[in-house]
């Protein structure tokens, strides 16, 4: 009889270690997904598997608010170990990105379709959180070491600091100089001497101020498709963020707007940090200092542009840019 009942005791003790790790991956995996999902599983939880939650939540609250005290200052971010999923898990986006962006230089991103470069660029202003069934895990830090994840650093705060260019020109249905006074207003300022300042040195640092002065109040989406891009450009730099995200700005322009986007982007970058997916290996080489190549969700190699296109130390690199892959 006391054999039988130590053994029966024994058996609820290893199910009770089961259960207790059962709830920690359970509980663990709702923490690793975006707000949205997360709030859907959480309600899912039983009582107790809620308050294990609210005490994990706690402890991985004051881990994401730490600054990390080893940032480089040279350095705008630090991605370490970072991984990305799509559809519940279901799509492994990026595995184990660990990088770090150069501070007022242009980063190009490079990788045949579907390799993550766009998946990336948008964890890097939380655009990615607004999309419902993503989690991902590891840390990307900004600036003095803040993790993009922190409460510390609003979502308003971020897109202001990090601006976005996308593919496609996406000028507002609005005239050019309200394209550009747009964020401005919507942080309070309503002055029309500080307005007219910003749009003018907005446009003028975007290559466009010469081309419109004389039409400010036309419809922003008036113009050709290049100018357009420029317009956005101009839209985003007048917050003066420290980083621009720029995703295939030029893929459907054609060679001189191009060469003119191009050549305002060696300009920015005395003011800005520039960050830009490109397919074009020849735009790589002329505006980059560093080059990443991605191949299917993971950083294959990155250093500085010359490096990576004269001697690249890793074979799928060298099959890559040789076309020999992609």
């Amino acid at each position: 009889m006391t054999v039988n009942r130590e053994l029966k005791t024994e058996e609820k003790e290893i199910e009770s270690i089961d259960q207790q790790q059962a709830d920690n991956t359970k509980v663990s995996e709702v923490l690793s997904n975006s707000f949205l999902t997360r709030w859907f599983k959480y309600v899912r939880l039983n009582k107790k598997q809620k308050k294990l939650y609210v005490e994990m939540a706690k402890h991985t609250n004051r881990d994401v608010d730490a600054l990390k005290k080893t940032f480089n200052k040279e350095h705008i971010f630090e991605v370490e170990k970072f991984n990305f999923w799509y559809d519940h898990h279901s799509k492994h986006a990026l595995k184990d990105v660990n990088m770090n962006i150069q501070r007022k230089k242009v980063t190009a991103l490079i990788g045949p379709s579907g390799c993550g470069k766009s998946t990336f660029i948008r964890c890097l202003n939380r655009m990615n959180n607004q999309i419902d069934a993503t989690s991902s895990e590891g840390r990307i830090y900004f600036d003095k070491g803040i993790n993009l994840e922190s409460k510390k650093l609003s979502t308003l705060e971020l897109t202001t600091r990090v601006g976005m260019i996308f593919q496609k020109p996406s000028p507002f249905p609005m005239s050019i100089y309200e394209n550009v006074a747009y964020g401005p207003r919507s942080h309070g300022i309503n002055d029309k001497k500080i307005l007219d300042n910003i749009v003018e040195e907005s446009l003028k640092n975007a290559a466009l101020w010469d081309e419109v002065k004389h039409n400010l109040f036309d419809l922003g989406t008036s113009l050709s498709g290049g100018q357009q891009q420029r317009l956005c450009i101009a839209r985003a730099i007048a917050l003066k963020p420290e980083t621009l995200l720029m995703d295939e700005p030029t893929s459907g322009l054609d060679p001189i707007a191009t060469s003119k986007i191009e050549i305002l982007i060696n300009h920015l970058k005395e003011h800005f940090t520039i960050i830009i997916v490109t397919h074009s290996m020849a735009q790589a080489q002329r505006v980059s200092d560093y080059t990443a190549f991605f191949w299917q969700g993971s950083v294959i190699e990155m250093g500085t542009t010359k490096q990576m296109f004269t001697s690249p130390k890793h074979k799928k690199t060298r099959e890559y840019i040789s076309g020999k892959i992609g």
